[in-house]
């Protein structure tokens, strides 16, 4: 009996101790650093995070805090790990669970399960998003390949562009720059037969809809109201970053991706009396060209070295051929008219002419629902699975690039999307923006974001660029982040800057699942608890998927 007694006694010890909450070490791997933690799970999810200006400290508690409530689902209090997906104005331990949750060995099942039971949209998001975080031996094909069917299904009926795009990001993708994917889905073809047979056709109760073009256009809902710019303790903020309020009076359609190579060289062929202007031979947007076989080599890259005015004559096309008639397009209809000394129609911002983003739109679209710098939170070490930039980029303009930053753009939608399903929002290129550049207002002023009164557009006034490119360091990879006020003009041609189209989106019907579901009010000072509930509770329900809300 003795021995029998002493097994018991151990086998008991040793389940108390793995059942207890108060010390355990525990390994963890998330955005693929390795490190070793005591942790305390209720007690480390319970601190209330330090303020704001905070920020690395804020970052380190959602770091610990996606390390506890991990070990809370390996222990089995699933219950208490799926809210936590949920988006909220602070993303970041959402983030390192999404990173987390395959890199610690999570049941896949589990995921996959929680997917049809899931009544929150972002966190139905973040949970396809993990799956990427897998390895095919995690998930071996007999459970992917239900789980495929179903992907595919939402992918073309469910209304939600956030979950559209994550899907898309998911199933698409073999590669992430020169490395293999931790799981190739090999799903290309598919997504493309989806896209082709919803090409054309209009929204409907769906949040995004398919151009002619294959551009994928999501729809977000408004008038839209946010904080713009920066707080003064916001790492690599710049003086131009001054925080005001704006509102946006309209909706808006904006590109999911950048404008590809492939659709901007379609644009060209099919207009060979276009003027060309501004010609530079070592910037010639042609495929083909040097500087386009240096940077941007692939079809599917995103399109750069054209000018602000052929990024607006390629909207004008884009209009043209998706049948909207010539009042609505935003440039002069003749499309050798658009060069320098331009003028803008009066109403262009009411128009629903395919365009570029005002400053603001951008911003906010950027944010996705996000008051930190970054639509995921404010982390570097995971900054590289959301943008292509530089880890180390040159001083000075003689000093030669580091060999292990990418000296190129990448396929758009390699990396992950944001919440309102946009890929490639910082980094990879430039993006050209609609307005020209211009000093913030006060601090204490709230302004609409309308047309600017002056509408000559001139080469010697530059525009507005957002969001990096591949060859900008990690600091330029901010919502908030404008760049110089004589940095770009609207003739100049770079290696690094591209564009994505937008339009203002007209339509009675009120879509299903909103993107706007994560936040319609967006504050860069912290809500109270008591605001965020009720808005949580106002969203709950346009959260549900269909079969699930209330007549």
């Amino acid at each position: 009996m003795q021995p029998l007694l002493l097994i018991t006694l151990l086998m008991g010890g040793l389940w108390m101790l793995i059942q207890d909450e108060t010390y355990r070490r525990n390994t963890t791997q998330v955005g693929g650093i390795e490190r070793q933690t005591t942790i305390r799970p209720p007690q480390e999810l319970q601190k209330v995070a330090p303020a704001e200006s905070v920020v690395a400290a804020r970052d380190s508690l959602a770091k610990r805090q996606a390390d506890a409530a991990l070990t809370l689902l390996r222990r089995g209090r699933a219950s208490s790990f799926w809210p936590l997906l949920r988006h909220s104005p602070d993303p970041s331990q959402r983030t390192y669970l999404i990173h987390g949750l395959g890199a610690t060995g999570a049941d896949p099942t589990l995921i996959i399960r929680r997917l049809d039971a899931e009544r929150d949209v972002s966190a139905r998001r973040a949970l396809i998003l993990s799956l990427g975080e897998f390895t095919g031996e995690q998930l071996p094909t007999a459970l992917r390949r239900p789980l495929i069917a179903k992907l595919l299904r939402w992918y073309r009926d469910d209304p939600e562009a956030g979950i559209h795009a994550a899907i898309d990001w998911l199933l698409r993708q073999r590669k992430q720059g020169e490395a293999p994917r931790k799981l190739d889905w090999q799903q290309t073809d598919r997504l493309e037969v989806i896209e082709r047979e919803l090409a054309g056709r209009p929204a409907g109760r769906r949040n995004w809809y398919v151009t002619k073009q294959g551009h994928t256009m999501i729809i977000i809902r408004g008038p839209l109201r946010f904080e713009m710019g920066s707080p003064d303790y916001e790492p690599g903020r710049t003086q131009d970053e001054k925080q005001h309020r704006v509102r946006i009076p309209r909706s808006l359609s904006i590109a999911n991706k950048e404008v590809t190579v492939a659709q901007f060289q379609r644009f060209l062929q099919a207009n060979p009396t276009l003027e060309r202007r501004y010609q530079d031979p070592a910037k010639d947007p042609t495929r083909g060209s040097r500087v386009m076989q240096t940077f941007s080599p692939e079809d599917e890259c995103p399109q750069i070295a054209m000018t602000w005015y052929e990024a607006a004559q390629y909207c004008n096309w884009l209009s043209k051929e998706e049948g909207i008639p010539e009042s609505e397009w935003c440039y002069p209809a003749d499309l050798n008219q658009i060069n320098d000394g331009m003028e803008l129609p009066t109403d262009y911002l009411r128009r629903t002419g395919y365009r570029m983003l005002t400053e603001a739109e951008w911003e906010f679209a950027s944010r996705a629902g996000a008051t930190t710098s970054r639509f995921y939170g404010y982390s570097e070490e995971l900054l590289g699975e959301y943008a292509w930039y530089s880890k180390n980029p040159p001083k000075r303009k003689s000093d030669p690039p580091d060999p292990k930053d990418s000296q190129r753009t990448w396929p758009v939608g390699q990396l992950k999307p944001n919440d309102f399903g946009l890929f490639d929002i910082y980094g990879n290129v430039w993006e050209w923006g609609q307005d020209r550049w211009l000093e913030y207002p006060s601090e204490s002023a709230f302004r609409d974001d309308v047309e600017d009164p002056v509408l000559k557009v001139v080469d010697t006034k530059a525009r507005t660029r957002r969001g990096g490119s591949f060859s900008y360091e990690a600091a330029v990879m901010r919502s908030a982040h404008r760049r110089s006020p004589n940095a770009y003009f609207p003739m100049q041609r770079r290696d690094n800057v591209g564009f994505r189209v937008a339009r203002t989106y007209r339509s009675m019907a009120r879509s299903v699942g909103s993107p706007m579901s994560s936040a319609t009010l967006i504050r860069r000072a912290r809500p109270s608890r008591k605001l965020c509930d009720g808005l949580h509770r106002q969203m709950g329900d346009r959260q549900k998927p269909p079969a699930q809300r209330n007549s």
